[in-house]
């Protein structure tokens, strides 16, 4: 029997939520809600199932670093404009299941869902990373936190998280119901390869370091491009879109080793991007008050696996042990001078045997087919 599934995300859908979405899509009556985050979320929406249901609430753009009061009544009077939106869409349809990306949004939908709410709901909450207020020890972060751990008690019947750390963490002090860890694994029907021939991957002269994805940091890249800019040895390319692209901008107009090649699609653009790149540099700085780079384990990590490009990440997170115990990268403190160098040389010279490592990988470890099918069962079935 069909089911009534609505995804209610505070950002257009990224290649996670457009792969989800697209699965429930096959079986199920499926609608989004969102809203669009114009200058950090590429737009997908082409990628998405031609059968989902979709409404565009205005536009929200990302908090900046550890937000204050303030910061929280302007995003509320935003929600506000929405409600009305929302309301209209939601007295149209009937959900069996609601799935949303933050409390925030789930809030919304029960606020708006009020008398009229005529069959029974099963509320999800997907994390994908924890917020800056779980750190926090300021009022407003405490204050949130409490608000949090009410809507958790009172109205999330599941909870999905993308890292088995952010349950340990944080969830697992106040959450005691169902749980399930959806990594953010590929999805086989999703990478389009040319002809569907092998990756063969062709070697240049020069070594190519990639960074791709969001552009959410700042000195992480400027430490690279420092440490490499006029090689003639080495090229960066960076693929993607966000806050700091600017920096990017900045370095590739002086520096012609530095080659900034814009947004990307995940879906159709991954196999000419990670075939053109040696080293995948995902490096973050850990020394921030926020953990949640400690604990995350990003999309890039089954993106290398797939295509075989080893990865240099930050030391002390759970990133770099699962990258040093399949022997596929090098973890390192970006900012010793010396150790980004140390890393690349390391990987060229030992390009032959990571590769190896690469195909001692189980293909369940980076490819998600079967999570979804796993996936599937936790939200469709019964509470």
């Amino acid at each position: 029997m069909k089911k009534n599934i609505l995804f209610i995300l505070s950002h257009q859908p990224n290649p996670r939520f457009i792969k989800q979405i697209n699965f429930f899509a096959k079986k199920n009556n499926v609608s989004l809600v969102y809203f669009n985050r114009s200058k950090s979320v590429p737009n997908l929406m082409d990628s998405l199932n031609k059968n989902v249901i979709i409404n565009n609430v205005g536009n929200l753009e990302n908090f900046r670093f550890n937000p204050n009061i303030n910061d929280y009544i302007n995003r509320l009077s935003i929600y506000i404009k929405a409600v009305k939106t929302i309301r209209k869409f939601n007295k149209l349809n009937n959900y069996n299941i609601i799935l949303a990306n933050n409390i925030d949004v789930l809030f919304i939908y029960i606020i708006t869902g009020l008398g009229f709410n005529n069959c029974k709901k099963t509320y999800i909450i997907e994390i994908s990373d924890l917020k800056e207020f779980v750190f926090h020890n300021s009022f407003v972060s405490k204050f949130v936190r409490a608000f949090e751990r009410l809507i958790y008690n009172f109205f999330v019947d599941k909870l999905i998280v993308t890292s088995k750390k952010y349950y340990d963490f944080h969830f697992s002090k106040f959450y005691k119901k169902d749980v399930f860890v959806l990594e953010n694994k590929i999805s086989s029907e999703d990478i389009l390869i040319p002809n569907k021939t092998k990756i063969n991957k062709v070697y240049s002269k020069k070594v190519v370091i990639g960074i791709v994805g969001l552009l959410l940091r700042k000195d992480e890249y400027i430490k690279l491009f420092e440490t490499f800019k006029d090689s003639i040895d080495i090229e960066i390319h960076i693929h993607g879109t966000g806050p700091f692209k600017y920096i990017i901008e900045e370095y590739e107009k002086k520096y012609s080793n530095i080659k900034y090649l814009g947004e990307y699609n995940l879906f159709l653009d991954s196999y000419k991007i990670y075939n053109s790149i040696d080293i995948l540099y995902v490096v973050y700085d850990n020394s921030l008050i926020s953990q949640n780079n400690k604990l995350a384990l990003p999309n890039k990590l089954y993106e290398a696996m797939y295509f075989k490009v080893p990865l240099i990440c930050s030391k002390e997170t759970y990133l770099s042990e699962i990258i040093n115990d399949l022997e596929i990268g090098i973890s390192i403190d970006y900012k010793i001078d010396g150790e980004i160098e140390n890393a690349v040389s390391e990987l060229v010279i030992n390009r032959k045997t990571i590769i190896k490592n690469f195909k001692k990988i189980p293909s369940e470890k980076y490819i998600g087919d079967n999570d979804c099918l796993k996936l599937s069962d936790f939200i469709l079935k019964n509470k």
